[in-house]
């Protein structure tokens, strides 16, 4: 079984549905950090196993909840990424700065100007710096067929996307096709901000009830994949 099937993420919202941004006080922010930190580190064990279960060795995957004080609709980001060990006295650093990472957050429901009220849900992001998209290039078509195999009979996860500053990408279809672009799209900013650092790529899902629970698995599941991928790549 899927071990993050028995995980439903609408349940793992439901204490945070009358907590609304624009309503929260002082105490409320304190105690939405800790509900989203307790719901991440729900997710954490079901996720290492799903990294495990594609050929990674935990021993190499460092996990850690960051919390964001400055955020309030997003209190904390929950990190996998492999620890390069260089950095142990802070692993915040070696977290973001790592060359490719899985990352979980959750955001608070929002209401807009008219009053609607916007559902609390999850966002879920690979990221990938310059080397991880040329381990990215060199991956066997045959990866990426698999990986899509998952959503193929069934309408795709809306908003399954890379983001850059001036376009969404949708990742499906043709996965590796719309790698590639994303990835030229992310030299072609590097080159024209004229800098030493790298426009890193988002793959990037956001997830709220209005989507199917399915999708949320499919996606993360597919994340998973491609992180363990990565890393398979990497020792080649």
């Amino acid at each position: 079984m899927n071990p993050i099937s028995a995980l439903k993420p609408n349940s793992l919202l439901t204490t945070l549905n009358t907590y609304i941004v624009e309503d929260l006080s002082n105490a409320d922010t304190v105690t939405t950090s800790a509900i989203v930190a307790a719901t991440l580190a729900d997710l954490a064990v079901p996720v290492l196993q799903m990294l495990t279960s594609a050929g990674a060795n935990a021993d190499e995957v460092a996990v850690e909840f960051f919390p964001d004080k400055d955020e309030p609709g997003t209190p904390g980001t929950l990190f996998f990424w492999h620890g390069t060990r260089s950095l142990e006295d802070n692993s915040w650093e070696d977290a973001h700065r790592a060359e490719y990472s899985l990352r979980m957050a959750v955001f608070l429901p929002e209401r807009d100007d008219d009053g609607a009220v916007y559902p609390a849900g999850f966002t879920l992001t690979l990221k990938l710096e310059a080397s991880a998209c040329e381990l990215i290039e060199k991956m066997p078509a045959g990866v990426f067929e698999l990986l899509e195999s998952d959503f193929k009979g069934a309408p795709l996860p809306v908003g399954f996307e890379f983001l850059d500053d001036s376009e969404h990408v949708p990742v499906l279809p043709n996965m590796r096709r719309q790698f590639i672009k994303a990835i030229s799209r992310a030299h072609a900013a590097s080159n024209k901000r004229r800098g030493n650092r790298f426009e890193a790529v988002m793959l990037h899902y956001i997830w709220d009830r209005i989507e199917p629970e399915q999708h949320f698995d499919a996606v993360l599941a597919v994340l998973a994949k491609l992180f363990v991928a990565l890393h398979q790549q990497a020792r080649r």
